[in-house]
């Protein structure tokens, strides 16, 4: 894996420890819809796949209802939700010793672009990412494997020399369908068993691990 030129970064759980902002912007959403919302440890399940999935899949809400949790979400997470975040342990180093060796580093995200380019600013690692494909608010970017193929599409780069690198299942199966690998990266989350279950290529613990792995 050490000789893959093109590096695709899952953004939420894999590079970031969104989850505090994700799961407030949740609570303020349901909240405000009059509903209950579950625990924390549940609601870790949102951070990762598109958000209009997590509403209909994991609080059951109707397609009409979760369009309206979606909006009262992204009202919260503009505001507040997305400041409430860090990077990693590991991250910022692997990132610079990535770029010191000619690596191309893109980002291949469901979180929508405004949205994602802003946390790589907040985060201060936007100069490490070539390439940004994210969602958008259309159905042209609305899962994870058209986001990658447009990734790979933005580099020009060839499928042989590119790796995945998510923390989430969408990660693993957006990857396969486009024919690349996909290393998972558990950061402590509770989804080791998921990435080892869906065949991952690697499942490594962290940034240090993987630094180790591939470069």
């Amino acid at each position: 894996m050490k000789n893959k030129a093109f590096l695709l970064f899952d953004l939420d759980g894999t590079v970031s420890d969104s989850a505090p902002g994700i799961m407030d912007s949740i609570e303020y959403s349901l909240n405000k819809m009059g509903l209950t919302p579950p625990s924390r440890e549940f609601l870790a399940r949102f951070v990762g796949p598109p958000l209009r999935y997590s509403y209909t899949h994991y609080i059951g809400l109707s397609e009409q209802d979760a369009e309206k949790a979606i909006a009262l979400y992204r009202e919260h997470y503009a505001e507040k939700g997305i400041y409430n975040i860090s990077l990693f342990p590991g991250v910022r180093e692997f990132l610079a010793e990535a770029k010191q060796k000619g690596k191309t580093i893109m980002l291949a995200t469901s979180k929508p672009e405004i949205f994602a380019k802003k946390v790589l600013d907040i985060l201060e690692v936007s100069t490490y990412f070539g390439y940004v494909s994210a969602a958008s608010f259309t159905p042209d970017l609305d899962s994870k494997p058209k986001i990658i193929a447009r990734a790979i599409a933005m580099a020009g780069a060839d499928k042989n020399d590119c790796v995945m690198i998510g923390d989430r299942v969408y990660d693993i199966e957006g990857a396969r369908e486009n024919g690349i690998e996909c290393i998972g990266v558990v950061n402590g989350s509770a989804f080791k068993n998921e990435l080892i279950n869906n065949k991952a290529f690697a499942v490594l613990n962290d940034f240090y691990e993987l630094a180790k792995y591939l470069l």
